[in-house]
């Protein structure tokens, strides 16, 4: 029997993140049942296919374009009778807003970006219990993303990467369109995805740069903070671009 996943995420990379880890399912545990997964990008979407039913597993990210998965979740869809096991991402959750989660029924919150081995045994664990307990993962001890991200998957890293470098182009389009309007919670949102996927392909450097628009987006920062801020971490986005197809 296919196993119906509903992934609320509105980064594309990240999507693609979780797409191909999840054809790696059959390999990590030959016992999990074959998945089809569905992408939703908003608070809105992702309300119609909750109300629609149907579903095994729910992955969401907590922050979206149009609010926050905690609304879904206060809005009982994790706790209604018949409702499907969650898994959170989140780049940083306290353990009291992890308690705060669990609360309203998440079975797990893992740490955006998650490797690959923790995401392949959360995700086998909560489809045959319906919920997890899993011990933490020790994390490589070398800075090779693909060892520390990937599990040693040099074929499944390069493929991420490819699609982020791709994507890349519409992230510096959307991050140049919020810093031109003034819409600095755009731009926070720009920045929030990014740090998460540079972190994941091995770029640390320009994560904290992401890591540190976003605070200065989300604190209403100076007139000149986010432009240079933004511009910064473009370059370095148009850097990783070039230095891939050159």
């Amino acid at each position: 029997m296919t196993a119906r996943l509903l992934l609320i995420e509105d980064d594309a990379s990240i999507a693609r993140f979780v797409e191909l880890a999840l054809e790696e399912l059959p390999g990590h545990d030959p016992a999990a049942p074959p998945v089809e997964l569905h992408v939703v990008r908003q608070v809105a979407e992702a309300r119609q296919a909750l109300e629609a039913g149907g579903w095994q597993l729910v992955i969401s990210d907590l922050m979206l374009p149009d609010g926050s998965a905690e609304t879904l979740l206060a809005e009982g869809y994790a706790m209604a009778a018949g409702a499907p096991p969650w898994i959170v991402f989140s780049a940083g959750v306290h353990a009291d807003r992890h308690l705060a989660l669990a609360a309203r029924g998440v079975s797990c919150t893992l740490r955006k970006p998650v490797p690959l081995a923790e995401l392949l045994a959360t995700v086998a664990e909560v489809l045959r219990h319906g919920s997890t307990t899993p011990a933490p993962l020790a994390t490589a001890a070398a800075a090779d993303p693909v060892q520390q991200h990937f599990g040693g998957d040099r074929a499944l890293y390069e493929s991420f990467l490819a699609g982020c470098i791709a994507q890349f182009a519409d992230d510096l389009a959307q991050g140049d369109a919020a810093l031109a309007s003034g819409d600095t919670a755009a731009l926070c949102r720009v920045a929030h995805a990014l740090k998460a996927v540079l972190e994941l392909i091995g770029q640390p450097q320009l994560a904290a740069q992401a890591r540190a628009l976003e605070a200065a987006a989300a604190a209403g920062a100076g007139s000149d903070a986010l432009p240079l801020g933004w511009a910064g971490l473009a370059q370095g986005l148009a850097t990783l671009g070039a230095r891939r197809h050159s």
